[in-house]
């Protein structure tokens, strides 16, 4: 949904820190700001920029619970895991699900 909506305000490129390998739109699991479209251009998507912290800070975000949530689910057992493995080959293309700015610029070449 995201991916879209940045294609739809006229985005030109996206730099993040890291893709979403299950549910990613941008990229990671599917090309939405590449696709084919008949009105919206593509743009490009840049990941990488201090990847590590992102997915802590995604990581972090994720285990805290949602007070206003209509069934709040308990995550008091969730414990905050602070190793992040190194980017894995996309199974697309053979490149990196989240390929940092000097891979991208080695793959161009």
């Amino acid at each position: 949904m995201c991916a879209s909506a940045l294609r739809q305000l006229g985005i030109k490129e996206v730099y993040a820190g890291c893709g979403n390998d299950r549910f990613g739109g941008c990229g990671s699991v599917l090309n939405v700001n590449q696709l084919p479209h008949p009105v919206h251009p593509p743009y490009k998507a840049v990941y990488g920029y201090s990847r590590d912290e992102a997915i802590i800070i995604l990581r972090k975000f994720y285990i805290t619970e949602n007070k206003a949530a209509p069934v709040p689910r308990s995550k008091t057992k969730r414990v905050l895991k602070t190793d992040v493995a190194a980017p894995t080959p996309s199974p697309r293309e053979g490149t990196p699900a989240n390929p940092t700015p000097d891979t991208l610029k080695a793959n161009e070449s």
